[in-house]
């Protein structure tokens, strides 16, 4: 896991400070109700982790939506923790983030059929897939202003959570999922995914970074079957991280796994052990941080690029989980990568 830090006093791409900028509460039946100023919020989303924490001498009714204006940051309140010592208390508040409340819907098959599969406008599928875990109207598919994307033909994993399947199909078309709550609507739509290697001026980003030249290349499957009968899936990946069935290595540079997966039949066995091996090419790790001064916003599902003009090295890293904190007024935040 990498992380990246970044203390922000702009307004870029849509997010600010928590300079100045109050905290909105809504009511049970979310109509806005009051503007915090002194708040402490620990909100995150992404890999993981789609909640929040925070800290307020309000009351706040369960089932309320907290949330900074124009931001990807709010949720819906769940719990209140209560600490009263020598007569003064402590609120908090926790619940899920937009996206926490997408990751508690699950993307299953039609019935009758083995997968949920889409192609089409992305806006159009967004929509579609939103009503089918019954999150509209409250949620809502938009087009972006720089205009619809297309998704091609995705298999969503069976049963997976709405929130992890729709980052995977982005991730598999170039884009990332954008989420911002306006007007009583949690907006939501698909853009291209950014790619920051040479827009960043190395001055900016300072990194520490590994790369693992040898890495796992031959995966070897095991499905359903005993002893001779067993289905075996065998998958190889070349110099540049290519996964087909075609070998590369062998001898001292051939290093093999197992992968057991003994309820599949020869098909599922094939795309699992596929994709176990294609799991396991990252180029190496990178911790990046980003200067205070550098101005440079980032999203789940972006890419930075870290490189060393002495030794060559250049890694990739892709956003996987946002930590937005406010406390005091301040914004920081953090960034974890892999």
């Amino acid at each position: 896991m990498e992380w990246f830090r970044h203390r922000s006093d702009d307004h870029r791409g849509g997010e600010r400070t928590a300079m100045g900028v109050g905290l909105v509460v809504t009511d049970a039946n979310h109509v806005d109700s009051m503007m915090v100023e002194d708040y402490s919020l620990d909100c995150a989303w992404g890999k993981d982790e789609n909640d929040f924490e925070l800290t307020v001498d309000k009351l706040i009714p369960q089932g309320a939506f907290v949330y900074l204006e124009e931001s990807e940051c709010g949720g819906i309140v769940d719990a209140l923790r209560d600490q009263l010592e020598r007569g003064d208390s402590t609120l908090t508040y926790s619940g899920r983030t937009w996206h926490g409340m997408l990751e508690n819907k699950i993307l299953a098959p039609d019935s009758g059929q083995d997968y949920l599969t889409v192609s089409g406008n992305a806006s159009t599928i967004l929509g579609a897939l939103l009503s089918r875990v019954s999150l509209t109207p409250l949620f809502k598919a938009v087009v972006p202003p720089s205009g619809d994307v297309s998704i091609k033909s995705y298999q969503f994993e069976r049963y997976v959570d709405a929130y992890t399947g729709v980052c995977a199909m982005a991730k598999a078309n170039g884009l990332k999922l954008k989420v911002a709550y306006r007007s009583g609507h949690v907006e939501t739509w698909l853009e291209t995914a950014g790619d920051y290697g040479n827009d960043i001026d190395s001055d900016l980003l300072d990194f520490d970074a590994s790369r693992t030249w040898r890495k796992p290349n031959h995966m070897i499957g095991l499905g359903k079957g005993e002893l001779r009968n067993r289905i075996v899936s065998h998958w190889y990946a070349d110099s540049k991280g290519n996964v087909t069935q075609t070998q590369t290595f062998k001898g001292l540079d051939e290093i093999a796994q197992v992968y057991d997966y003994s309820s599949a039949e020869a098909d599922e066995l094939a795309k699992n052990t596929k994709k176990k091996l294609q799991d396991l090419q990252s180029e190496g790790e990178v911790k990046v941080t980003v200067h205070e001064d550098s101005g440079i916003v980032f999203d789940v599902g972006d890419t930075v690029t870290a490189r060393d003009n002495l030794t060559g090295i250049t890694v990739n890293a892709t956003i996987s989980k946002k930590i937005v904190k406010v406390s005091g007024g301040v914004m920081s935040v953090d960034y974890e990568a892999e």
